[in-house]
């Protein structure tokens, strides 16, 4: 079975203190078009992404999936994937604005 192309990505804005101040989240392969997901970026934003904002951005992320079942996932597993992916572009955003 091919593996599910499912895809996220975010784009934060970081204050010195660490504060996210502005995002954005994408999520592909779970629409029919690539979805931008406002409520997601929104879930973070004023936060530091820690655990708690974490969830609530990966909760946002899969409730705005609307993916079709095919021979390279089901729904139920691109929704999960989502989630999951959503949450690891959101830290590896964090890593890169607070790396300079």
């Amino acid at each position: 079975m091919d593996i599910a192309v499912v895809g996220a990505g975010v784009s934060l804005t970081v204050d010195g203190t660490g504060i996210v101040t502005a995002a954005r989240v994408s999520l592909g392969a779970v629409a029919a078009r690539v979805l931008l997901v406002p409520e997601a970026a929104q879930a973070i934003v004023g936060s530091r992404l820690d655990e708690p904002a974490q969830r609530r951005l990966e909760a946002a992320a899969r409730a705005a999936c609307r993916p079709i079942d095919d021979k390279r996932g089901t729904t139920e597993f691109r929704i999960q994937v989502a989630g999951v992916l959503a949450r690891r572009a959101a830290l590896i955003a964090l890593d890169r604005a607070t790396s300079h």
